[in-house]
């Protein structure tokens, strides 16, 4: 049974996707899902049997959105990857990619990962972007807080297993492997989250902006679940370097580090209207803007229901005893007279 792998990206919807389905005013049709982060709301789109528009700025979304959205039938094997590589090229990668030494990796470690970054450039297709997936996975399984901000001294120390043993219990093995062996753990989890649900699903690596203006159908429900301003939404800061060992770094408006943030997402709400009958934003009741004020800004293009669940957070495999409010905004477009 095809289930959704392991991705490990923070902010991640998936344990609250099946309730943000269900309460989707539509139980068919098409879905753009603007800011798709790690695809968990995709995923469970594709299989609840909707035909799925998967969109995100970061190119490390991106390839996660071809590699289980997109793609419905191929899979990628181990012979796939493991290809003669010259030395040429990996020495010219790893020249390119050396900004990662004492940074996230050390050196022999920009070494293994020059290899694999150069045979991936020999792969096409759907092929190619479950092994880029693959890659981003064990990028960030290396790394600890598994986001690529984190202060070299600190992963030193975090990476030291005694240390990680004394201090947290735990010594966090996972963080020594090479990029190799993580390939090649995830790579059945990977290939099992692959399936056919007979519809024509779609990626795409674009500015939300940009996403709607080249929009050239009308969606049945546009969900937003963007990055609201807050430490723990940085997401270009936890995953972009991924996107710049393969030259792929798109301009966005940045949401995360803006303080117009609602008046920019008003903006994208209006560039909304002519494309879609539903825009349904996930929110919780730790982020700001408040549901209030952004309910009362969706009131003045249609009719808001606001839907709400309990919910509590892991941090670092904890339950966070703060419980959160998730919450649906759902705004039903005001038809044009």
């Amino acid at each position: 049974m095809s289930k959704y792998p392991k991705i490990n990206y923070i902010g991640n919807k998936n344990k609250l996707t099946d309730w943000i389905v269900s309460n989707l005013p539509y139980k068919k049709g098409i879905v753009l899902d603007l800011f798709c982060g790690g695809c968990s709301v995709s995923y469970a789109l594709k299989g609840r049997g909707y035909t799925v528009y998967s969109n995100d700025a970061l190119y490390s979304n991106y390839v996660l959105a071809k590699a289980i959205i997109e793609n419905n039938h191929t899979k990628l094997l181990k012979e796939d990857y493991n290809i003669e590589v010259s030395k040429n090229e990996i020495d010219s990668k790893y020249k390119k990619i050396s900004f990662l030494e004492n940074r996230l990796y050390f050196p022999e470690e920009v070494k293994e990962l020059s290899k694999i970054v150069c045979a991936s450039e020999n792969l096409i297709d759907y092929k190619k972007y479950l092994y880029l997936s693959l890659i981003r996975r064990a990028m960030i399984r290396k790394i600890p807080y598994s986001r690529m901000n984190v202060p070299w001294n600190q992963i030193v120390k975090l990476r030291d297993e005694d240390y990680s043993y004394m201090k947290y219990k735990r010594r966090r093995a996972y963080h020594n492997l090479p990029f190799s062996e993580h390939i090649d753990d995830n790579l059945n989890n990977y290939n099992d989250s692959i399936f056919d649900n007979g519809k024509e699903n779609r990626a795409f690596n674009c500015d939300s902006f940009e996403m709607i203006d080249n929009l050239t159908e009308k969606v049945d429900i546009i969900y937003m679940d963007p990055p609201y301003p807050a430490t723990m939404n940085k997401y270009g800061d936890f995953y972009g370097f991924y996107d710049k060992i393969f030259d792929a770094e798109v301009n966005y408006i940045n949401f995360s580090e803006n303080n117009k943030f609602l008046e920019n997402l008003e903006k994208l709400v209006i560039k909304c209207l002519p494309k879609t009958k539903y825009i349904v934003i996930s929110e919780n009741n730790k982020t700001k803007p408040t549901i209030d004020e952004l309910s009362n800004m969706l009131k003045k293009y249609g009719t808001v229901q606001v839907k709400e669940k309990r919910h509590q957070y892991k941090v670092t495999n904890k339950e966070n005893k703060n419980e959160t409010i998730e919450v649906l905004i759902i705004l039903k477009v005001n038809e044009k007279k």
